[in-house]
């Protein structure tokens, strides 16, 4: 789709012309203002309007109408979370020229003839974003146009279908983040939010079908296509400068992404591959016995997933309906207690095509007109307030009420992004078209089913669902995961790249299928060297670990004995960094910085940073280079600073590109110096692990911080403050390393017992804890001091040196 291709072109020959004559206005254009001094109203001869609003004093709003037209309610669209902003405009005085307004921190000028804005921080004498034209009106598009900086990198929008991303780096290309117009088109991360390397980002306020050019053909332009029902332009400039802080505007603009239990880090396994045409269909029966073995084996698990066969009617993908099936799961009461005991949370899936099974579904929840939409029959209106309401029930009912005692933990939510062939010329039931409301489904999903649904039915745990798409806002409420991709390095690229991504456009807790689900034309899932290298080794770094899809099973004890070895040794690690992982979820829940962050996140002005998208931060502290081909090499930038290769230990030289020779089973990953690791014991599961003991590994060379965060891993109570803080500092000149905690939460522990590993240490020979002498062992070339149980309480202070 090139929505704005036939607009590109008019507006590149008339620029000039439409700036001195197609939408000049009087030097005395009207101007007015709000009460409360957050909002101006520019009103031109020819009844033009451009309205600006202060989000605080980081966000200015713009919104543009033509003649005749009322700016649409605040109300609209829900994808921002409030308009209820504090903050205010303060106007220069005004020249002949131009206007002038001021939050504090942004100055925002706008044309007097023409009405163009532009955006510079304040005391800055260069514009970070200038419109070189008015807002612009060509049939059913509108359009903005800025001044193009062929310096200037460009990221986030969430991303396409499937995940599948060439480049981080948007520069030069023409984009569009819309629902797709085919079945086939599965998992469109819908976020019109994207920053810039100049420090600051733009978010269009529209669900209508959206197009950005970076610089493709010399235009920097955004638009939308309102095909014949209506669409305004309104967006929002966000400040920065840096990427942490313009994610964090913007997620208090959208809303913070929801935390989900601490179970959701750990491995994810699923029974596809076991349904009711294979040897061995999975019933409960099934699920026990291969639990069971894999315990027994060694291995972690956390939060099995059930495909299908869970259900009642027949437990296959279109032929059943939501409800436990009886026959079997006899007792899924029973059931559910086995799980919590096996420490195991567990997910429901929900296929739409079995609406039309399920009790209390009604015809008239359809689309009005499903058109050639597959299964329209279960087609649903998500504008339509009464199926959201009956599609949280039928889950609460089925499945979900804790009265009845049933497992239920997650929600999976599939092929809700099939409905492209559907007329885009339909109203729907909220008055609006489908043209205007599909980019707005995934957002329709989510709200139904925890804003509606699970935040209002009384279930302590959090919620944590999941759907093969979502939409800007949703972040607050759900996540997503990025469809049936195939089991080949093209798409193991892909993900690398949409999962970071998707944590710059704020979802950070994003999925993929690890390894690949499946390869249609070879009817094959991932080899034993995909299975290693994607499915266990970057899938223990990845936001949300899921191995699953068709083929062969995912499950280590039905691989190679090579490949058991590379999944416990990842899942290993994946579980003894937990608290680690866990801290920077709670960061990303409360800031909007993601758990992943590429390597330009902290480096917007590096074009080295910008090019290395196959690499990136795992947390503040870890830098992960997967391998992403079948060479054996992987080339591995480390930025400039001094590191460690994190399994040897062994420190390196920033500032350089190592080619490394690698094997399947091996992941280099590496950590900066000044970094502060924490770990847990190794635990089969996240409900096991002993936080009476913390490790902490340091990694001397510079000073460093880590603000350890714990809670009850799984109700809300962590919103109301019922977290433990525990602030860790190094001074690297002084050898110092200071622990504090302050804070409390249900069945936290009074006294802990810390084993501090410091790497770089040999220097070191002796260590005293809090003043008293400690005995060193060492490794190589670290030293490790075992700190016995001291009160929570207590500040401790752990000196080492010659």
């Amino acid at each position: 789709m090139q929505i704005l291709q036939q607009l590109l072109t008019v507006c590149a020959g008339l620029a000039l012309l439409c700036l001195t004559a197609c939408n000049t206005i009087s030097p005395d254009a009207a101007l007015t203002a709000s009460e409360d001094g957050r909002t101006y109203i520019l009103s031109a001869d020819d009844g033009r309007r451009l309205k600006i609003t202060a989000h605080g004093d980081a966000m200015i709003r713009l919104q543009s109408v033509k003649p005749g037209e009322k700016f649409t309610p605040d109300d609209r669209y829900e994808m921002v979370l409030t308009h209820d902003w504090d903050g205010a405009l303060q106007l220069s005085e005004p020249t002949d020229t131009r206007y002038v307004f001021s939050t504090g921190k942004i100055d925002v000028k706008i044309d007097r003839e023409t009405l163009r804005a532009s955006f510079q921080a304040v005391g800055d004498d260069a514009p970070l974003l200038e419109e070189i034209t008015p807002v612009q009106w060509s049939g059913t598009q509108i359009s903005a146009h800025f001044a193009v900086d062929d310096t200037e990198h460009f990221t986030g929008l969430g991303h396409s279908f499937y995940g599948r991303e060439a480049s981080l780096d948007l520069r030069g290309q023409r984009v569009s983040r819309n629902y797709g117009g085919e079945q086939i088109e599965q998992a469109p991360l819908i976020v019109p939010f994207y920053m810039s390397s100049k420090g600051y980002g733009v978010f269009l306020n529209s669900t209508f079908p959206n197009e950005f050019s970076f610089g493709a053909n010399g235009q920097y332009t955004f638009g939308i296509d309102g095909h014949g029902f209506g669409g305004q332009m309104d967006y929002f400039f966000i400040a920065g400068p840096s990427f942490p802080e313009m994610l964090d505007n913007y997620t208090q603009l959208t809303g913070r992404p929801r935390l989900p239990m601490k179970s959701m880090f750990g491995l994810q396994l699923s029974d596809k591959g076991h349904d009711h045409t294979t040897p061995t269909p999975s019933d409960e029966a099934w699920w026990r016995s291969t639990i069971t073995a894999h315990r027994a084996a060694g291995f972690p698990l956390d939060h099995v997933v059930n495909d299908n066969r869970w259900r009642a009617a027949g437990g296959q993908r279109c032929v059943s309906k939501l409800a436990w099936d009886s026959e079997r799961y006899p007792d899924p009461a029973a059931y559910g207690t086995w799980l919590e005991e096996e420490g195991l949370v567990i997910t429901l899936d929900f296929n739409r095509c079995i609406a039309k099974y399920t009790e209390g579904w009604r015809p008239e929840f359809n689309l009005p007109t499903p058109g050639s939409v597959d299964f329209s029959d279960s087609a649903p209106d998500l504008t339509n307030p009464d199926f959201r309401k009956w599609f949280w029930s039928a889950f609460y009912e089925n499945a979900l009420d804790p009265s009845r005692d049933f497992p239920g933990d997650a929600l999976w939510i599939d092929e809700f992004d099939e409905q492209g062939a559907a007329p885009l010329d339909q109203i729907l039931h909220n008055g609006a078209s489908s043209a205007e409301m599909r980019n707005y489904w995934f957002f329709l999903i989510a709200k139904s089913l925890v804003q509606e649904g699970w935040d209002q039915s009384g279930i302590q745990n959090r919620p944590f669902v999941w759907v093969r798409g979502m939409t800007a806002g949703a972040q607050r409420y759900a996540t997503l995961w990025s469809g049936d991709i195939y089991p080949n390095y093209d798409d193991m690229q892909g993900q690398i790249r949409a999962m970071q991504l998707a944590g710059l456009s704020g979802f950070p807790f994003w999925g993929h299928d690890a390894g690949g689900f499946y390869d249609w034309d070879a009817g094959l899932g991932p080899d034993e060297t995909l299975y290693q290298q994607w499915g266990m080794a970057l899938g223990a770094f990845s936001p949300i670990w899921k191995p699953h899809g068709m083929g062969q099973s995912r499950w280590p004890l039905d691989r190679s004995e090579a490949a058991q070895e590379t999944a416990l040794r990842f899942s290993r690690l994946r579980y003894e960094l937990m608290p680690y992982t866990y801290t920077m979820a709670h960061r990303a829940a409360e800031t909007g910085t993601p758990i992943i962050r590429p390597m330009m996140f902290d480096a917007p002005q590096s074009d080295e940073a910008w090019a290395r998208d196959l690499q990136f931060m795992w947390g503040d502290s870890l830098l992960i280079a997967p391998q992403t081909n079948a060479s054996g090499t992987v080339d591995v930038w480390l930025p400039e600073g001094d590191w460690y290769e994190f399994n040897t230990l062994e420190g390196i030289m920033g500032n350089q590109t190592l080619t490394l020779d690698v094997s399947p089973e091996t992941l280099p990953i590496y950590a900066k110096a000044g970094s502060i690791i924490p770990f847990r014991d190794y635990a089969q599961s996240t409900a096991f692990i002993d936080k009476s003991h913390l490790g902490l590994t340091v990694f001397r060379g510079q000073d460093g911080r880590f603000e350890l965060i714990e809670d009850d891993d799984r109700t809300e109570a962590y919103r109301q403050g019922a977290v433990r803080r525990t602030e860790i500092s190094y001074d690297d000149a002084e050898g110092r390393l200071l622990i504090s905690a302050d804070g409390d939460y249900a069945g936290a522990v009074a006294e802990r017992r810390y084993t501090v590993q410091f790497v770089g240490g040999h220097d070191i020979s002796s260590g005293t804890i809090n003043g008293e002498p400690s005995t060193l062992t060492r490794q190589g070339t670290a030293v490790t001091l075992q700190i016995p149980a001291h009160s929570v309480d207590q500040v401790l202070e752990i000196m080492i040196g010659p």
